[in-house]
């Protein structure tokens, strides 16, 4: 590499909007319209907020604290930035280049990384005096821990092999199929974390809890850790029984149930499912699950897009990083449940309204529904009494009449329609 430091060209708020601009009219195709190019410059502390920087090139920048929160990212090209304590939150970074980015300090609480590449290379730091410079991983990290805040963060077959994320938060998170081979996880906090199908071969995993976190074909060597807290995390193993140890096959049960509640009960049989794993049950998009009983059952990364749960009984049941989408919960019962980082975006959740005008309310007491997606969601009347939302977006949802009452909303998003 030359020893020669590309020069970095510092702006202001007032030119770095005008490029915004240009850049959201590129994006539409517009007349005036003009790709960012902000490789090599210095956007510290600058807003770039809510904005559209997709396809963005950003390549060698400076961004120390900079704000982009809930800024579209999307394929940016961010390879080899500086970004210490910047922000951003709940940002959608599908497919970006972070490879070699320093992330020393920063905020991703919520952001969506999909596909994201942030694999080892060189860090880019910049003092005012010397300019922009070149280190490696261990030299990024040398002057203190100050991992990246990644709770509930997106980072589903994120590329992160190498990485260091000493100290990192990555609480909730979801790792499913991200490949972080020999990368250095010391002092992680992964409690609760999604990292069904990584690969964490080779990693450093000291002083790191796993707490809770889902561990379903997770490559890493379990006899290689040190001071590594487990307490309650999900492997391959069953936590209960499984779909193959049921009397009947779950399309038999179905149909068992379709009759009872034709029959209004006076043929058939009431579908419970209390109790199993259903982790490997298959797809169940669009499904009627129309008032079955399901408490205290595993269904982790299950797809219930459109699905009709209509006064279903879910209580203490486990449905992380479910989806939810458009599906109908009308009048169902999660109580206690566990919905962490699910998507419920435009469900239905207000009540269900029977013959005689008798109405069953949803209800989601001290369920733990932190990172969810509730946008556009009907909501109306739903019962949320102790239930944990802390991180939910709630945007455009219709909260008329919702109890919220002792619920945690830390952080939570509601933007009205």
């Amino acid at each position: 590499m030359s020893d020669e430091k590309p020069q970095i060209t510092r702006i202001g708020q007032a030119e770095l909007n005008k490029i915004i601009a240009k850049h959201e009219l590129f994006r539409r195709s517009r007349t005036g319209g003009e790709r960012a190019r902000l490789a090599h410059h210095d956007l510290s502390h600058l807003v770039l907020s809510e904005r559209d920087m997709a396809h963005a090139d950003f390549t060698g920048s400076i961004m120390v604290e900079a704000n982009l929160e809930r800024t579209r990212l999307d394929c940016a090209q961010m390879f080899a930035c500086d970004l210490r304590k910047a922000n951003f939150r709940n940002a959608s970074m599908l497919r970006v280049d972070l490879r070699g980015a320093c992330l020393r300090g920063a905020v991703m609480a919520g952001a969506d990384l999909t596909g994201a590449d942030l694999r080892e290379g060189t860090f880019a730091t910049y003092d005012p005096e010397k300019g922009l410079s070149f280190t490696s991983d261990d030299d990024a990290w040398a002057d203190g821990s100050g991992g990246v805040d990644m709770r509930g963060a997106n980072l589903g077959s994120a590329k992160m092999s190498g990485a260091v994320a000493i100290n990192s938060n990555f609480s909730e998170a979801n790792l499913g199929k991200a490949k972080i081979i020999g990368g250095d996880l010391s002092g992680a906090n992964l409690t609760g974390a999604n990292l069904s199908g990584a690969d964490l071969s080779q990693c450093k995993l000291r002083n790191v809890s796993l707490r809770g976190a889902n561990l379903a074909g997770t490559l890493m060597d379990f006899s290689n850790l040190e001071n590594v807290d487990m307490t309650g995390a999900l492997t391959s193993q069953p936590v209960g029984p499984t779909l193959n140890l049921a009397p009947l096959s779950l399309d038999e049960m179905f149909r068992i149930h379709r009759v009872w509640l034709k029959s209004n009960g006076s043929d058939g049989k009431r579908l419970d499912l209390s109790g199993y794993d259903l982790r490997d049950a298959p797809s169940l998009r669009g499904a009627d699950l129309t008032m079955i009983i399901a408490e205290n059952t595993t269904w982790h990364e299950q797809d219930f897009t459109g699905a009709n749960f209509q006064a279903a009984q879910l209580k203490g049941s486990s449905f992380r990083n479910c989806i939810f989408a458009s599906a109908d919960l009308r009048g169902s019962n999660f109580a206690d449940a566990i919905l962490v980082g699910s998507n419920l975006r435009k469900a239905r959740l207000e009540p269900l309204v029977l013959e005689g005008g008798r109405h069953i309310k949803s209800i989601f007491t001290n369920a733990q529904l932190r990172y969810v997606d509730l946008a556009q969601t009907n909501m109306r009347e739903a019962d949320f009494t102790g239930a944990d939302l802390s991180f939910a977006n709630m945007d455009e949802a219709d909260t008329t009449d919702t109890v919220f009452k002792d619920a945690i909303l830390k952080d939570a998003r509601l933007k009205r329609r």
